[in-house]
């Protein structure tokens, strides 16, 4: 990247941009876009380059402020192109809170966790509650409250005309919209337990995670992780973070090789 182009980035960064100069630098993230992928087949590393160059004027939108699922989204598979896993899962679980059933972002968002060398997968006993409440992740925290309350009001109004007249089915229809009611409040009061907790990224290689929050402490590991592991972050200290990684394991890790999302 020459000169000319990192004073620029750090200009555009540093100020608010216009509605003109937000659309000239997203015209610019899907031209860069558009010509990584006409380069892939004749020259891979020009193509890498130009990814790269996207994912930068998309990511300076999102500092400016502009932050929904599609910008979002469009950052990812940048810069996933661009050989930036960590940096893509990031977007791409941000993206997730605005278009959380949108199923080319899950088909992305998957393929590039499959990328990720050691992911330190969860324990089957929660890959197996995963699956059964597939539908928590599929369905919009509003959308399950909406249905929730339809599912409440319907099971009350359905008991109240059942005082004055006998209705066929009362009580298969009474213990549906009941149980569904409650199943739909607790998957909404988990999405708002879920918002207190965050999560991180790796987006640097071969991350080592230590004992203790300073690189005199011993590493946790015997290696050490590497891009697109994502992690619970447990507390916070100046240039560290406590984590903790999917199969349980506690560490921390310096805050500049992570991301937050």
């Amino acid at each position: 990247m020459n000169l000319l182009t990192v004073l620029t980035l750090c200009i555009l960064s540093s100020v608010q941009l216009t509605n003109e100069q937000q659309v000239a630098v997203l015209k610019e993230a899907q031209s860069a876009y558009d010509n990584g992928v006409s380069l892939q087949t004749a020259d891979p590393v020009a193509a890498k380059e130009s990814f790269r160059r996207s994912a930068q004027r998309f990511q300076i939108l999102v500092d400016d402020g502009v932050e929904n699922g599609k910008l979002l989204y469009n950052l990812g598979n940048a810069n996933v192109q661009a050989g930036q896993i960590g940096e893509a899962i990031a977007a791409y679980r941000i993206a997730s809170r605005y278009i959380p059933s949108d199923g080319r972002l899950r088909g992305n968002l998957a393929h590039t966790r499959s990328l990720v060398h050691n992911p330190f997968e969860k324990n089957k006993s929660k890959s197996l509650l995963t699956r059964l409440t597939f539908w928590h992740d599929s369905l919009p925290t509003g959308a399950r409250l909406g249905l929730g309350m339809i599912c409440w009001v319907a099971f009350w109004g359905l008991l109240s005309v059942h005082i004055f007249i006998s209705i066929p089915g009362f009580k298969t229809a009474s213990t549906f919209l009941g149980f569904f009611a409650i199943v739909l409040s607790v998957s909404v009061g988990v999405d708002i337990v879920d918002q207190d907790t965050k999560y991180g990224v790796i987006a640097t290689d071969e991350v080592i995670v230590r004992k203790g929050n300073g690189t005199n402490y011993s590493p946790m590991l015997n290696e050490p992780i590497g891009e697109g592991v994502e992690f619970e972050i447990i507390e916070q200290r100046p240039d560290w973070i406590h984590i903790l990684l999917p199969n349980g394991t506690k560490g921390w890790v310096e805050e500049e090789a992570a991301l937050h999302v």
